[in-house]
């Protein structure tokens, strides 16, 4: 199946809390997304303050050049570049100096180039804020009806054929919901209405609930999907698992799809080639098969390996059920054989697992080909380097307790309080629960015997 016959908009958000990226990671980004068979970028860090707090006023000279240089990379690609305000903070939707003042923001960026357009109303107060607003509206929904269509009336009165993306308040749900049903009703079709799915971060997106979402909006839902994103309560979560859940038949219900990107630009490439995957040929998408070549064009032949091994044990998510799923199994493995058959085999094997795990995150921690990816990565590889010390300690004391001796079991055990200690110094998410269960199931066993 070819790309022109799925999604129409193929896009990554930059929309995330957090350091924005800085200038040369989008130019490098731009040129990535290409490559990859994307056809849109939307600017939109939630900590430019000039997308939001001070939107209405003018952009310093250094952005103003920097923001050229987007437009025309993006344009060399054949890429549409989108701009996204949200005046919503502070914005009175009565004024008509604010009204007239973002149609201005916009004129400057149409005359620069741009066709393609974002209002985003996301994370602000679902009440109106001002008393003439209040006085001139009956709720939100309706004032963004009138703001949105004060825009798409002026930059279509522009010449060139023009795109309107919106992303309402209320942007997650079943599409049901009033403010919603309200926007959707009252602005033409043409203009797209973002949304997440029925959570803020969805774990599966639907046909079934995209056809939903159109008969309650009179609008196929736009989705911005906020994976692989993990800002704020997922700061620990490192996303760089393939995409998943989401319908092969969704290209068919949606208007586009936009997916949200990390603060750490070289990991987000990763999820970035799955997601590119599924968005060419969702009926044949494999997420493990795209993920491990995935890995290795961003890591490099030379470290794929070692970096894949890495890559299993930091799989938390909200698409993903199973965290360290070959750890998990090996574990599960090395207590039934360890209780039911032979023991020295079941020592040998896990203590064969750690060994590798180790020797990859001591080939990762001494240095990546992909030097921008190691500097992002290092917490986790780290934290993943003292699980694998832990592991064989736990394994160590193990052997020896089981043999009866004891001097050796002893000093593996405080050899494993001391790796564990150290690795709980750690917040970032590695290797999920699984360790600590295992560790736990260890240290009760010392327990009873002691």
């Amino acid at each position: 199946m070819s790309g022109s016959a799925c999604f129409a908009v193929r896009g990554v958000i930059e929309g995330f809390y957090g350091t924005p990226w800085t200038h040369e990671e989008r130019l490098d980004m731009i040129d990535f997304l290409h490559r990859y068979d994307y056809n849109a970028y939307f600017y939109a860090p939630k900590d430019d303050e000039y997308l939001r707090e001070r939107w209405m006023e003018p952009l310093p000279v250094k952005a103003n050049q920097q923001l050229d240089e987007l437009i025309q990379r993006a344009k060399t690609h054949n890429m549409q570049f989108i701009y996204c305000l949200g005046p919503g903070l502070s914005m009175e939707y009565t004024n008509r100096q604010h009204l007239e003042l973002l149609g201005k923001k916009y004129r400057d960026l149409y005359d620069r180039g741009v066709r393609y357009f974002a209002l985003l109303f996301d994370d602000i107060p679902m009440h109106l804020l001002h008393e003439k607003d209040v006085a001139e509206f009956a709720h939100l929904a309706e004032a963004h009806a009138h703001t949105t269509l004060y825009v798409w009336d002026l930059i279509r009165s522009w010449g060139d054929p023009v795109k309107l993306a919106v992303c309402p308040t209320q942007y997650n749900g079943i599409g049901k919901e009033a403010y919603i049903m309200y926007l959707g009703k009252h602005l033409p079709p043409e203009i797209d209405l973002f949304w997440t799915g029925r959570f803020v971060c969805s774990p599966y997106l639907t046909d079934g609930d995209a056809i939903r979402f159109q008969e309650y909006t009179g609008h196929q839902p736009f989705y911005w999907d906020n994976y692989p994103v993990n800002d704020l309560a997922m700061a620990n979560e490192l996303h760089i698992g393939p995409l998943r859940h989401r319908d092969p038949d969704l290209w068919q219900y949606a208007a586009g799809y936009v997916a949200n990107a990390m603060s750490r630009p070289e990991c987000s490439k990763i999820p970035l080639i799955t997601t590119a995957a599924y968005l060419r040929d969702p009926i044949g998408y494999d997420p493990e098969t795209v993920w491990k070549q995935a890995v290795e064009e961003v890591a490099g032949q030379k470290d794929a390996d070692a970096f894949f091994t890495f890559a299993n044990n930091v799989q938390s998510s909200f698409l993903c059920e199973v965290e360290s799923p070959q750890l998990l199994e090996a574990i599960l493995t090395f207590r039934f054989h360890f209780l039911e058959g032979d023991r020295q085999k079941a020592i040998a094997d896990l203590t064969a697992l750690f060994q590798k795990m180790e020797a990859a995150a001591n080939k990762l921690l001494a240095g990546m080909a992909n030097e921008k990816l190691a500097a992002e990565t290092r917490p986790w590889v780290e934290k993943f380097h003292l699980w694998t010390k832990v592991g064989l300690s736990a394994v160590a004391l193990i052997d020896h307790g089981t043999r009866g001796r004891m001097p050796q079991a002893v000093y593996h055990l405080l050899r494993l309080k001391q790796w564990l200690k150290r690795t709980e110094r750690y917040p970032q998410e590695v290797c999920g629960p699984v360790m600590q269960l295992f560790v736990d199931a260890v240290m009760l066993e010392v327990k009873k015997s002691s």
